[in-house]
């Protein structure tokens, strides 16, 4: 069966029940009475599915890991080629599939369908998610298929083996894809996606936000490599629209059976063994800044103490229930069912307000302390549910945070106080570790991305356990059915090797 004819079995919202593990594909029953037809709106809910599969399971952790929010547990042993500093091709071999194979190959169907069927909304979105998708992907692994991705069917050249393109080229390609799905955008057309829309229901107006977040995103990505590029964009992009505090982009889970968070039934397929816990790194510096965002992403031990590990110290004899663990309301605690409920965020509010403080930092010399505050505002406003569980509203903890509590004797949280007279440098450090704050455990991949492409936050630590010396990763491997597939695969990578926008 071909990849096209597979995937006209796919069926809406049920795709959720076989989303739920990135080492285990959509598990889709097949009926050969259904026909070779399909619709636009079966289409996109299963390329989301797929997109949060692999974003919310293999991306996140290793993001995490790397970016130094979690670290291996010392009592389980799932993780620690990552604290080694030595992931294998076989570690990858999934989220490559998820993402070209299955949400890759979706978006291209549903592109030409909606083309055919005159649907242009449906059009715009397949265009910016498939941005979306290969910055996923030459982020995470450089040089990658793009040019001739895609296109394994007769109908397409029967390309088995595409050709690597550089990841300049790569991003000059994104760059033209969310142009041209901009461009389709419009939210009075009356032919548009509804709740098949998992991640917007069908809101021209936040695919358009989206779209022009992700393009800054892109250039700002682009930054340190190719300056003038990047400005020329980001001047063209002007005030946006861009995503603002409330509107973030992500993919929302359930309780009910096969519609629970990946990451989660992930940890449920190894028998909820806790696998991962607070590092040290996260924690202590959130400790010294009277940071309530400790409550939302980690879970205190019995005394009310929140105590990291060490990163990658796996061999340190520690009794259960000494550390704190990632909590569920980002799929981390693996023993807990509310995990299931977790979404899975592929751009959010905080992180356009902080692309755009950064940007007027750079570039636009906007209010960048404004934007930077209001940054802040909006990561603990995203987690504001979670904040009236325990008991603070999301605005007190933010006060606090921001003015320090007098009661107590704390003063103004040191990250949350702008440099407003500070360098250039000095002003994006405060930008970049803020931004780090508030993807914890929620985008930790994008937080490693902007690590390697600024060097901050700039107090991470090696590997307890490095195999590989005082240096840290800079990519993930290629995956083991590149190497054995694809006729024309470049030859591997080393974890070290920087891809072509990391120049620290």
């Amino acid at each position: 069966m071909t990849i096209k004819n597979k995937l006209l079995i796919i069926a809406g919202i049920g795709l959720l029940a076989g989303a739920s593990s990135c080492k285990k594909f959509l598990d889709v029953n097949k009926n050969p009475n259904i026909a070779n037809t399909v619709e636009p709106n079966l289409l996109l809910p299963s390329t989301e599915i797929y997109i949060g599969s692999a974003l919310g399971v293999d991306f996140e952790t290793n993001g995490s890991i790397w970016a130094q929010y979690w670290t291996q547990n010392p009592n389980s042993s799932q993780f620690r080629q990552l604290e080694q500093y030595q992931p294998t091709s076989d570690d990858y071999n999934s989220s490559w599939q998820l993402l070209y194979a299955n949400a890759g190959e979706d978006l291209y169907q549903l592109e030409k369908l909606a083309i055919d069927k005159k649907q242009k909304q449906y059009q715009a979105i397949a265009l910016v998610l498939k941005a979306y998708v290969f910055q996923l992907v030459t982020d995470a692994w450089g040089d990658a298929p793009f040019a001739e991705a895609l296109k394994g069917s007769r109908d397409d050249g029967h390309i088995v083996s595409p050709h690597y393109d550089a990841q300049q080229v790569i991003y000059t390609g994104i760059i033209s894809l969310i142009d041209q799905g901009t461009a389709l955008m419009d939210p009075s057309d009356p032919v548009h996606p509804g709740a098949d829309d998992l991640i917007y229901g069908g809101d021209m107006e936040k695919w358009q936000k989206f779209a022009n977040t992700l393009k800054l995103r892109v250039l700002l990505r682009m930054s340190e490599k190719d300056p003038a590029t990047a400005q020329a964009g980001i001047t063209a992009l002007g005030s946006g629209p861009f995503l603002a505090d409330g509107e973030d982009a992500q993919i929302n889970y359930s309780a009910a059976s096969g519609q629970k968070n990946p990451l989660y039934s992930e940890q449920v397929g190894l028998q909820q063994t806790q696998n991962v816990v607070a590092s040290r790194t996260c924690i202590d510096s959130m400790n010294s800044n009277n940071d309530y965002r400790l409550l939302v992403f980690y879970e205190s031990i019995s005394s009310g103490a929140y105590v990291g590990i060490t990163q990658g110290n796996f061999d340190a004899v520690v009794a259960p229930g000494s550390y704190s663990i990632p909590s569920y309301y980002v799929a981390g605690d693996a023993q807990n069912d509310l995990s299931a409920l977790a979404p899975v965020k592929l751009l959010t509010g905080y992180e356009s307000l902080f692309l755009q403080a950064e940007a007027a930092v750079r570039y636009t010399g906007g209010d960048a302390e404004s934007l930077f505050m209001q940054g802040i505002a909006a990561s603990f406003n995203s987690y504001a549910s979670a904040f009236n569980d325990n008991g603070v509203p999301a605005a007190d903890a933010y006060d606090i945070y921001v003015n320090g509590d007098t009661s107590a004797g704390a003063p103004p949280a040191y990250w949350s106080q702008f440099p407003a007279t500070g360098t250039v440098q000095q002003k994006i450090r405060h930008i970049i570790t803020q931004k780090w704050f508030s993807m914890c455990g929620n985008q930790g991949f994008e937080a490693w991305c902007e690590w390697r492409r600024t060097g901050y936050p700039d107090f991470f630590v090696h590997s307890a356990n490095s195999l590989i010396g005082n240096v840290f990763p800079r990519r993930f491997i290629y995956p083991n059915t590149e190497v054995t597939r694809n006729a024309n695969f470049p030859g591997l990578k080393s974890v070290t090797d920087k891809v072509w926008w990391d120049i620290h």
